[in-house]
């Protein structure tokens, strides 16, 4: 049985979270059946780590979620016959206990939550190394991950990364919500149609009728909380400035990934994410709202190029960084 961490008390609405998130990646939840985007921006990730990946390795997945990205790396291990260790690290619990439900009865896997809250009750990220015991990993993976760290946080992680590091260790990542000059002018990025419906929605009749029964300083603390479910996109470049000064050595690739309308729809609408469209009521009414921005987002991004009816074309960021 995996060890570590483990949910306790979960309410019915972090419950459906998970489930809902993990559908978003797997169609209807079989794991046998990753929808096409996440089948395709996860294969080019776990490409470049197994060269890297020996039988009984250490291996960390930085950022796990639902366990979309070790789940894909252990399906390739298992093929192999290669067994590691495997450290697995979220700070969202309902996320990460379906990670746990999924991959918990394994052997040679440990849980960690990386968020706790300190003597003044504040929440504070843990430090990769305590994490990790002291130990050092042979390969550090991070999926869909760095794009939603604070950007003046970023310097500070890849220090981290560094020192977690065997010195032939390397870390790989990937992102598909970085701004770069190298993006294809036919594609966009990953969040940029749910950005685009918080906007729709910002000024929605209903939505604002709703903001206006909270009060002012209310309704002001929950609009700066939306919009950092999806934040605004830095440059890829503040991640290779803080790798360099880390000590680490880049090697840089991309992909386009075709994203299905139906699977975005799926996607935005995993009750953590759909939040955007608060303080509409959860359920129908909040869904059919962002259903319709998001008909209206999609339609744009397909006029300007980057993707058609049926999908839009987002643009994956890999970074392997060894020193």
């Amino acid at each position: 049985m995996a060890t570590g961490w483990r949910p306790e008390s979960l309410t019915d609405l972090q419950v459906a979270d998970g489930e809902a998130y993990h559908q978003a990646l797997y169609h209807g939840g079989d794991i046998e059946l990753p929808a096409g985007w996440h089948k395709r921006s996860v294969e080019k990730l776990i490409d470049l780590s197994l060269p890297h990946i020996k039988e009984g390795a250490l291996v960390v997945d930085y950022g796990s979620g639902t366990g979309g990205s070790a789940i894909e790396l252990l399906k390739n291990l298992d093929e192999r016959n290669v067994s590691v260790e495997l450290v697995m690290i979220d700070p969202l619990v309902s996320w990460f206990a379906k990670a746990r439900e999924i991959i918990g009865s394994r052997e040679g896997v440990h849980f960690e939550i990386s968020i706790q809250t300190d003597s003044s009750g504040k929440a504070k990220f843990r430090r990769l190394n305590d994490m990790l015991g002291g130990k050092k990993a042979d390969v550090i993976i991070s999926s869909s991950t760095l794009h939603l760290v604070p950007a003046k946080a970023i310097s500070d992680l890849a220090s981290q990364f560094a020192d977690c590091l065997k010195p032939e260790g390397v870390l790989v990542w990937n992102s598909g919500d970085l701004d770069s000059d190298f993006r294809p002018i036919n594609s966009a990025l990953l969040h940029d149609p749910y950005r685009s419906v918080r906007e729709i929605l910002r000024n929605d009749e209903e939505r604002r009728k709703a903001l206006l029964k909270m009060g002012k300083n209310e309704s002001d603390k929950s609009e700066r909380r939306l919009d950092r479910i999806f934040p605004s996109p830095f440059p890829v470049e503040i991640i290779l400035d803080a790798m360099s000064d880390a000590g680490f050595s880049t090697e840089l690739s991309d992909r386009v990934v075709e994203f299905s309308s139906v699977d975005a729809e799926r996607f935005v609408l995993v009750p953590r994410l759909a939040e955007i469209a608060a303080p509409l009521l959860a359920g129908e009414e909040r869904d059919s709202a962002i259903r319709k921005a998001l008909s209206i987002s999609l339609a744009r991004i397909a006029k300007q190029g980057k993707g058609n009816d049926g999908f839009y074309r987002s643009h994956w960021i890999y970074g392997l960084h060894s020193r």
